[in-house]
């Protein structure tokens, strides 16, 4: 049973949850390979990449823009391997592949999406793989459900956050509709997924987990002296949902105060210079500290040092949000008091005064009470550092969760026929072509795939005679 796993970029720095979720389920017996829409631009990236079994395809795509003149030869080439995906596509699914094509037409998604699908569609019908599955919600999926069209291969995906309340909720019905089940990662998430959907839709919860080998801390690791600065520590993605803005407003009133501490925020991202600046005008300099970028393994040495974790989530004004950071987990399952704000599904981990704090969305100063708490009750720290592990054990175990992920993709390529022949009674479920003045049948031949080719070129403003030259030119691929 081999199973398709496709990722807008792989590797990736900040999908952490990622990584780990494929190196469990080829640690519990799963065979997969992995289809990248982009290749990764970061040189930084986390050992555990090394240890990754499954092989990696690139699905490039590179757009007619006027800068490829410095690569001629580029632009020519994918041309080329657009042509053989198509007619190798087309010469074994045509209706498929007409009905999928005018479903793309009718819709907004980009040419790139359809592209991309043409050539996963063709991995998929030549490598037998009986279940596709696509990490978030917008662009993997949207090339994953054309992909399932084109080869009737079936598909499901997993949604997260901004992937979620950033999408267009009629384009998120049509991708529930035509996937065999949807994760989630949040109750939080289902129930927002379960209002779009049809009833009864089936859609899971899957808690992103940890990995217990890895994140530990005994009890007596943590210093308890108060010579030094206490240490708290923030990680994540500068931007807004974050809200790390507010962490540096409420590190000042702890400045003002008297508070000695050091603050430690571990990420990079477009707020970076937003960020810097605030730290200056606030005179923040001596006490809080921008680390950069981090691999994991350096991530845990700073969990090890430091006394609370703080992370201050916010919705912002467009609705975009978090889930549950990973990162919280992670801090909890290190026995690290943290505090969050109660914004999607962070109550579902932490439980105010019982494992975790939690203050009001965007509101620094009860960010900073719920801080200064935590300075000076060094008891609080560790009951609360103590019921987040217990917590975090309980409900948020990589192997566990990762097991139902691997049981709900098992029972779908079970019901699959292995190989590209597949039923054809799901072809057309979530899709719906407009109406053709006469059939299309399977059995039309060669000639016919000419005013499929001529329809895709009219729609990127192509002529239809070069389209015909270059198909005509093309050696088809041997079937």
């Amino acid at each position: 049973m081999k199973i398709a796993y496709l990722l807008k970029t792989f590797p990736k720095l900040s999908e952490t949850f990622i990584l780990n979720e494929i190196l469990e389920l080829e640690r519990q017996g799963l065979e997969l390979h992995i289809f990248s829409l982009r290749e990764a631009s970061e040189t930084k990236m986390h050992p555990g990449v090394a240890e990754v079994k499954a092989g990696v395809t690139y699905l490039r795509y590179v757009p007619p823009q006027p800068a490829l003149h410095r690569i001629p030869f580029e632009r020519y080439a994918q041309r080329l391997q657009r042509s053989n995906d198509r007619w190798f596509v087309f010469l074994r699914r045509p209706v498929r592949y007409l009905r999928t094509l005018l479903f793309h037409l009718r819709g907004s998604g980009r040419r790139r999406y359809f592209d991309q699908a043409l050539g996963l569609a063709r991995e998929l019908l030549t490598g037998e793989f009986t279940h596709l599955h696509a990490h978030f919600a917008n662009e993997p999926t949207s090339v994953a459900n054309l992909a399932h069209h084109l080869t009737g291969c079936p598909f499901s995906f997993t949604a997260h956050a901004k992937d979620i309340y950033l999408s267009d909720r009629a384009d998120l019905a049509t991708k529930m509709a035509a996937a065999e089940f949807v994760i989630t990662c949040t109750g939080f998430n289902r129930n927002f997924l379960a209002e779009i959907a049809a009833p009864n839709a089936p859609i899971h919860v899957c808690y992103h987990g940890v990995d217990f080998r890895r994140f530990s801390c005994e009890p007596d690791v943590r210093r308890t002296d108060s010579v030094e600065p206490l240490q708290i520590l923030s990680v994540g993605r500068f931007c807004e949902k974050k809200g790390f803005q507010y962490l540096l407003q409420a590190c000042y009133r702890l400045k003002q105060r008297g508070r000695r501490f050091v603050c430690r925020i571990i990420g990079f991202g477009p707020l970076q210079e937003e960020l810097d600046e605030l730290i200056r005008a606030l005179q923040l300099q001596d006490c809080v500290v921008l680390a950069g970028k981090m691999t994991q393994d350096k991530l845990i040495h700073e969990y090890r040092r430091a006394d609370l974790f703080v992370l201050p989530c916010l919705v912002t004004d467009d609705g975009d949000r978090d889930g549950i950071p990973n990162v919280l987990v992670e801090a909890m399952a290190m026995r690290l008091p943290v505090v969050s704000t109660p914004v999607s599904g962070i109550g579902e981990l932490v439980d105010h005064m019982q494992n975790g704090l939690l203050a009001a969305e965007k509101d620094s100063e009860s960010l900073a009470a719920a801080m200064e708490l935590l300075l000076e009750d060094r008891a609080l720290c560790c009951r609360l550092g103590a019921n987040g592990r217990r917590k975090v054990m309980e409900a948020f175990s990589l192997e566990r969760s990762t097991a139902k992920v691997r049981d709900l993709l098992l029972r779908s390529g079970e019901k699959a026929q292995p190989g590209p022949d597949r039923v054809e009674a799901k072809a057309s479920r979530g899709l719906k072509p407009p109406p053709r003045r006469t059939p299309v049948h399977e059995g039309i031949d060669v000639i016919g795939s000419k005013s499929a080719i001529a329809l895709e070129a009219r729609a990127a403003g192509l002529r239809v005679n070069r389209a015909r030259s270059e198909s005509t030119q093309t050696k088809l691929p041997c079937l």
